[in-house]
């Protein structure tokens, strides 16, 4: 199926003369150019009207959607119910690019439809004919019921020496044109033809109706939903315009410096459709300079795991690799757990610094790398407290080789802030977790350290404020594995009817950083049985059960298909969602409203976060400009991915 639409698409390019100047019209036309020839059985059964759910009904709308469905998956867009429509029926496409802005009413439109003018200039489109683009649907009207009776897409528009223009198209199921049994074929019109009645257009902007006090219907939708959008209509847009409508409308142009006449001239929707257009760009635009300037501020770090070789790439199903790294021997320094070895610059015993968190590792929990030996002293590597890889000097008696538990290991991931549990060479399980915090006066300090560690003491509860940490294992000097904790308030015992501490609060920031640097894992049993409290009475009397805090210095972040559904709240929603009935927000606001992946990209979604609760994936530009500083820092480095 590839090499045909490729071929098509190639012909097709060939047939205008040069490249569409839209992909998405692009994209929709070689899917529609792929199904030339089709024909429907005698009894009526297509396979788009099948698809659209009447496999016998009527299917020209069906054929269309069939194709932009067929374009979104193949290509990995998502143009459907945003560029085009998923219609059943003409009436109801018309409708939704009415909505939207983007209908051009032609040859007087159907009876009621209010004459329009371009935005740009003011002109109407009686007096300027609109030209179709290729990718427009065309929309016709048959038997002078006034209402749409059929619709195709515009593939190209030729004219002729004495100006005459004809509209090329794709159809299927078109009952006056062409034969029996239905086919897709492709027809031609003249620009004039009677029969047709508007297009549905790609671009936004472009046409608009006067409007005023006691005006209905879709375009007034669109005009309010604009209102809206730029916070100066309150109320759900309803297609009427009334009083609150034309005193919205009177504010708006008093704050634009036009006269309050609160009707929707030519002047004020040109305005107001500049603004949204402004509004929008900078909205996107200042969501990727947010995204690229956090993962610039990460190169240096970026660079320096890459050239140490510590993680890099990460896959926790990898069941072979992560288990070989949870079982390989490590070197440690053979001196208490909690007990600090001061690093030297040289082989030379001269201490390498007085900083507080740097300059030193901790004893037998902590894994070092060994670079060089040299006269009796060891050149050693691993994470300090600042999550830095740090290098340094120590005498070479005071290292010792450690065989690590080959029953049980444990990976946190950085990146998706996950705990995988292993048991012999098998992922048990996964579990949320919260490491440290990396934004506030404290970031570089509430880090959790990455590295490879032990779990070597079984410490029990303890009180970080007004917060309770329970079953908490040391695994990297003052750093604990525990579980999550409970806030109490005040001289109050606890906050619930049980005497129990109040756990929603750091529950609700599992998934994502949260922690002073301890590693905080989820109370409740997931659905595999597993949770802190199974950790704590499994392991807190194994020895030597590896832990690895995962960097994510160094590593891709996943792509996610641009067509993937994801979830927000269109009630003000901060976050947007993995699931559709996401157990993190409240019931009154289920199910959760789809858009695509896509979308984040788009205003007004470019302020949405995901949501770590049920695994949303990471902002779409975020990931591509976190990705291309991985490449940048590898280039920088001469090395190979």
């Amino acid at each position: 199926m590839k090499s045909i639409i490729t071929l098509m698409l190639a012909a097709l390019m060939l047939l205008t003369g040069s490249a569409l100047a839209d992909e998405r019209a692009e994209m929709l036309l070689a899917a529609a150019v792929n199904e030339l020839g089709y024909t429907a059985t005698k009894g009526g059964y297509s396979k788009y009207g099948e698809w659209g759910g009447k496999a016998y009904g009527e299917w020209c709308s069906e054929f269309v959607s069939w194709c932009v469905n067929f374009a979104d998956e193949y290509y990995g867009v998502s143009m459907l119910d945003n560029d085009y429509p998923l219609q059943t029926s003409c009436e109801g496409g018309a409708q939704w690019f009415k909505e939207r802005g983007r209908y051009v009413t032609v040859n007087g439109g159907l009876r009621g439809e209010a004459e329009q003018f371009y935005l740009s200039d003011g002109v109407c489109v009686a007096d300027r004919p609109y030209v179709p683009q290729p990718g427009d649907l065309i929309y016709i009207e048959w038997y002078k019921y006034n209402r749409l009776d059929h619709v195709g897409i515009v593939e190209f528009v030729t004219q002729d020496a004495d100006g005459t223009y004809w509209v090329h198209t794709i159809e299927g199921n078109n009952h006056i044109l062409g034969p029996t049994p239905s086919v897709v074929g492709r027809y031609v019109y003249r620009l004039d033809d009677p029969s047709i009645r508007g297009y549905g257009i790609l671009q936004e902007g472009l046409v608009s109706s006067a409007l005023e006090m006691g005006s209905a219907g879709a375009e007034v939708v669109a005009f309010q939903k604009a209102l809206k959008d730029l916070d100066y209509y309150e109320s759900e847009p309803g297609g009427k315009f009334g009083k609150g409508t034309v005193e919205a409308t009177k504010r708006f142009q008093e704050a634009q410096g036009l006269e309050a006449t609160g009707e929707a001239d030519w002047q004020t929707q040109k305005v107001m459709t500049q603004l949204l257009r402004d509004r929008r760009e900078k909205a996107q635009a200042e969501a990727q300079a947010r995204a690229e300037q956090k993962a610039q501020e990460k190169l240096e770090s970026v660079k320096a795991a890459l050239a140490s070789n510590w993680f890099g790439e990460f896959d926790p199903y990898d069941e072979k690799a992560a288990w070989d790294r949870l079982t390989a021997d490590v070197t440690v320094l053979d001196v208490d757990q909690k007990e600090r070895v001061f690093l030297s610059d040289g082989p030379d015993g001269k201490r390498k610094t007085y900083d507080a968190h740097r300059g030193f590792f901790y004893g037998e929990s902590v894994a070092v790398k060994v670079l060089e030996k040299r006269d009796g002293w060891a050149k050693i590597e691993a994470y300090n407290d600042y999550d830095e890889l740090e290098q340094g000097w120590v005498r070479e008696g005071r290292l010792k080789t450690v065989h690590p538990n080959q029953e049980y290991g444990i990976i946190v991931d950085k990146m998706t802030q996950r705990l995988y549990i292993y048991k012999e060479g098998k992922l048990l399980t996964t579990l949320l977790c919260s490491t440290g915090i990396t934004t506030g006066s404290n970031e570089e300090y509430n880090e959790t350290a990455s590295g490879e560690f032990f779990l070597c003491s079984a410490t029990g509860g303890f009180w970080s404020g007004n917060l309770y940490c329970d079953q908490a294992i040391r695994f990297n000097g003052g750093d604990l594995l525990h579980m999550v904790p409970a806030v109490y308030y005040g001289d109050k015992v606890g906050v619930n009817a049980d005497g129990t501490g109040d756990f929603s609060i750091c529950e609700r920031a599992l998934g994502k950083r949260a922690s002073h640097g301890c590693v905080r894992v989820q109370r409740k049993e997931n659905e595999d049985g597993y949770n802190h409290q199974w950790i704590w009475k499994t392991m807190r009397g194994k020895k030597n059960v590896k832990i690895i805090i995962w960097d994510d210095d160094g590593r891709r972040l996943p792509e996610t298909e641009k067509s993937a559904a994801v979830y927000y709240n269109p009630e003000g929603g901060k976050m947007y969602h993995a699931l559709e009935r996401c157990p993190s927000v409240r019931s009154a606001y289920l199910p959760l409203t789809g858009i695509t992946y896509a979308d984040l990209l788009r205003y007004p979604f470019t302020e949405l976060t995901p949501c770590s609760a049920c695994s949303a994936p990471e902002r779409p530009e975020v990931v591509s400009s976190w990705n291309s500083l991985i490449d940048k820092a590898y280039e920088e480095l001469g090395m190979t991915p």
